[in-house]
């Protein structure tokens, strides 16, 4: 395939992996490179495998049918499509703000203190939404195609210099450390939880996919694959990028992460510029925004989404005047998002670790319910059962299934019990 096709063809994967190059790349797989060296490099990799089908249902579904998750979840059953709308509507706010906070550090830190941290993030949620109001899906996806390529170009500069320099592992005394203890778990839970994104993200993929498809069948749902699995590839390497860049620059050194939101992004791009030199603090901040900033758009866009194609899904009506109130729906959404995630912002700048493994844990803990009813609509009576999980797929999703399962069975036991 060309490239200028490859890059044409591309579009809700991209969305899709700059939603999850965010908040768990820069943040949670940089920390885990600080804390833990190269141990938790597994964990990253399990991630990836455990999570790939459901993800992947998402685009998949979109394509062959030409309607969303949010459709397969109603088919099911009236408790799963409401089930998923309440979760939304319970971490909507604290995942956005959890994005929006650390764009707004990263902002502060690369132009300046010329705003309190609440001002930034009132000015990047006016931004996004201004954008997004304007241009709709067409000028998110553009933008962050050319963002996401950007930023993967950067990082791979960046960690090219920090191997130069630094060598391929830390140089330091490594410190003793325990996978097993309370905070080590805990830790774990927050990073496997977002990585490379929360599982119920597939829901915006998928109505992402609807709106770029022409002609729903086998051929589309090739493409969305294809699309897809370049993103989810992209967003494994940067995962490990920045883990590696974290074990290399303060693994052993002494010293950890800031609690506050700026102190956090001040320190983060500072300690590449005092291993790397001077220079790469600019580039450093450039590609730490540019992913949060990514991902604030995504995550913008994708709340209000689900809860315009909920409108349509409910009001059962297909003409000009549902689709005016649904778009009325994704505005107000859309604003009541930006406008609640501030005011959470004001009151959690003081501790950006918990606001960030709260809804980081509570991904973990749902996923396997996103994933069961992945399964479940991909294997349903609307998709052909040609392109239904079959053989060795089939058995290497439920046991990925299993595994979700028996993780978070064992993390609410060992929280809880």
């Amino acid at each position: 395939m060309r490239v200028s096709k490859l890059f044409a063809l591309l579009g809700p994967g991209i969305v899709w992996a700059a939603t999850s190059i965010g908040v768990s790349h820069i943040v949670q797989a940089t920390r885990a490179g600080a804390d833990f060296g190269f141990a938790l490099l597994g964990f990253i990799l399990l991630a990836h495998v455990t999570k790939y089908p459901f993800f992947l249902f998402g685009p998949k579904y979109a394509a062959l049918t030409g309607n969303s998750l949010l459709d397969g979840y109603k088919n099911i059953g009236q408790w799963a499509f409401y089930l998923f709308l309440l979760l939304t509507f319970i971490t909507m706010f604290f995942i956005q703000s959890g994005v929006t906070i650390v764009t707004a550090a990263l902002a502060m830190n690369l132009f300046g203190d010329v705003l309190s941290l609440s001002q930034w993030a009132a000015l990047i949620l006016t931004i996004v939404c201004a954008v997004l109001i304007i241009g709709h899906y067409r000028a998110l996806s553009t933008l962050l195609k050319w963002m996401m390529f950007l930023l993967a170009v950067l990082s791979v500069i960046a960690w090219f210099a920090a191997v130069h320099r630094l060598g391929f592992t830390p140089s330091g005394k490594a410190p003793v450390i325990s996978l097993t203890s309370a905070a080590s778990i805990a830790f774990i839970v927050a990073l496997i939880g977002w990585m490379p994104t929360s599982i119920e993200i597939s829901v915006w993929h998928s109505i992402w996919t609807t709106l770029r498809i022409d002609k729903p069948g086998h051929e589309a749902a090739k493409n969305a694959a294809t699309d897809f699995n370049i993103g989810y590839c992209v967003s494994f390497i940067l995962a490990v990028i920045f883990l590696w860049l974290g074990a290399l620059l303060m693994f052993g050194q002494g010293q950890g992460f800031a609690q506050s939101a700026a102190d956090f992004a001040g320190q983060l791009v500072g300690l590449y510029s005092l291993a790397l030199g001077d220079w790469s603090w600019l580039l450093m901040a450039i590609v730490t925004f540019l992913a949060l900033f990514s991902t604030t758009f995504a995550v913008s866009d994708g709340f209000p989404r689900v809860w315009k194609r909920a409108r349509r899904l409910i009001s059962r009506q297909n003409n000009a005047i549902a689709d005016a109130k649904a778009n009325k729906t994704y505005l107000i959404t859309l604003i009541i998002l930006a406008v609640g995630s501030w005011w959470i912002i004001r009151f959690f700048t003081a501790d950006i670790k918990a606001l960030l493994d709260f809804v980081t844990t509570v991904s973990f803990v749902s996923a396997p319910l996103y994933a069961w009813l992945n399964y479940k609509v991909i294997t349903g009576a609307d998709v052909p059962d040609d392109q239904k999980p079959r053989g060795w797929f089939k058995l290497y999703t439920l046991l990925c299934l299993l595994m979700l399962t028996l993780f978070s069975l064992f993390f609410l036991g060992w929280r809880f019990l």
